[in-house]
């Protein structure tokens, strides 16, 4: 029996593509900004919006569903609202506490009497 011999290449076997973990479907754009904006949306609330919406519009470009980005655009939103509530709130507080202590009597020698009772 004649045994038949194949010449091999050294290059035969390498691949041309090395596969690794990630892969275009994998990381798209906008997720590094989306999980940076829904972090920042907990501690400094415009530049995460401002943020996410970035993200938000580069991953709609990609036509590519980006929750983290949509998280950080609702929840900064929604956080602005509540400071904007408890600041008004607030000065609603200061500016009846004021009114209810009134002015210690400061103004009443001034000006003619009728005007303060």
């Amino acid at each position: 029996m004649a045994e038949k011999k194949e010449t091999v290449k050294a290059t035969d076997h390498v691949a041309e593509h090395v596969e690794t973990g990630l892969t275009a479907r994998t990381e798209y754009p906008g997720q590094t900004m989306g999980i940076v904006a829904l972090v920042l949306a907990f501690f400094t609330q415009v530049p995460a919006l401002i943020l996410g919406i970035i993200a938000w519009v580069w991953s709609n470009k990609a036509e590519v569903n980006n929750v983290p980005a949509k998280v950080a655009v609702a929840v900064s939103s929604v956080l602005i609202v509540l400071g904007a509530l408890a600041v008004i709130g607030w000065i609603v507080l200061v500016a009846s506490t004021v009114g209810e202590l009134g002015d210690f009597g400061m103004w009443n020698g001034m000006g003619p009497g009728g005007l303060r009772s």
